[in-house]
């Protein structure tokens, strides 16, 4: 198997893993601890999320997880048009980057309204 492949199976095995450990342990902490109410609303703001990291808020952590499992497909094909642009192979290299694309834009789209 070339360096690519095994790049992306790195990326999508051990960001899958990672995340289910990060949501776990915050769904394990709120189920376990006294003191943290169980609740539902919207999403921190991402500004806030290192800050409540440090406060040991165990939402921050599940949402870390979350973060972390929609980041790692976009990674998956950042290093698919990296491993296409380095075999000087552009076309393929373009259709990783104009699905990532579409997807910047539609976050920015939702984000505006």
């Amino acid at each position: 198997m070339s360096a690519a492949p095994r790049g992306i199976a790195f990326v999508l095995r051990w960001g899958s893993y990672v995340s289910a450990l990060l949501l776990g342990a915050g769904v394990l902490w709120v189920a376990t601890a006294a003191d943290v109410p169980i609740q539902a609303g919207p999403a921190m703001p991402l500004r806030a999320l290192a800050g409540q990291l440090a406060e040991r808020n165990p939402y921050a952590l599940m949402q870390l997880g979350l973060l972390l499992l929609l980041a790692t497909p976009l990674v998956r094909l950042l290093i698919a048009a990296a491993a296409f642009a380095r075999r000087r192979e552009w076309r393929q290299a373009l259709a990783p980057l104009a699905a990532l694309a579409l997807i910047v834009a539609s976050v920015l789209l939702v984000r505006g309204r």
